[in-house]
């Protein structure tokens, strides 16, 4: 069983998911602008000629790592561009369902956090795992607080948003059953019964 917070430092879950939400649009919306200005602005090309003429490499003239490179770096802002997009309808889908206490609306945001926090863990299981590799210990120190700080308050951000999620369910007299093999068995034969 999940712990559900009565709260949200110091505020209602209602304020408090709000708050969250809020901030992730604001965060969002600045990532957009930030992309869009590097794609108009940015002079991505010769940017990556400078630094692939600087890096002297014997395997790779500046023509090929050019070359190399120019996709990749393309591909990486287009993704983070689309990323911050879904990020901020999601959120807006969330304000929309805090504020109407429709819960479905609530869904896709939780589903993206959880999805987050399964991808941050597997990124710190992998840095922390190669810094220790090489004996990096100061660096796995480091990465495991920042890794696990992120990942609390990813986790706290879900735990919020989950107990407005049951709490407006209990409001809708929409009971919300915990899944234990004995609770959900019984509930299934009663409602054959009553067929």
């Amino acid at each position: 069983m999940l712990w559900e917070p009565s709260g949200c430092c110091c505020c209602s879950l209602r304020t408090g998911s709000l708050v969250l939400a809020t901030i992730v649009i604001v965060t969002g919306t600045l990532g957009i602008i930030n992309e869009i200005s590097v794609f108009i602005v940015g002079d991505i090309p010769d940017t990556l000629r400078e630094v692939c003429e600087k890096e002297e490499n014997d395997n790779m003239d500046p023509d090929e790592c050019y070359d190399f490179s120019y996709p990749i770096v393309y591909g990486i802002l287009i993704t983070k561009l689309l990323l911050d997009i879904m990020q901020v309808v999601i959120s807006i889908l969330l304000v929309h369902g805090i504020l109407k206490n429709k819960t479905r609306f609530m869904i896709p945001f939780m589903i993206t956090v959880l999805v987050g926090i399964i991808i941050w863990l597997l990124a710190a299981l992998f840095a922390i795992g190669s810094m220790a590799y090489f004996g990096l210990w100061a660096g796995v120190f480091i990465f495991a607080i920042i890794f696990g700080l992120i990942i609390f308050l990813e986790t706290y951000c879900l735990l919020v948003v989950r107990a407005l999620f049951l709490q407006l369910k209990r409001q809708k007299g929409q009971r919300h059953m915990i899944l234990t093999e004995q609770g959900y068995s019984r509930a299934k034969t009663q409602e054959c019964v009553e067929y």
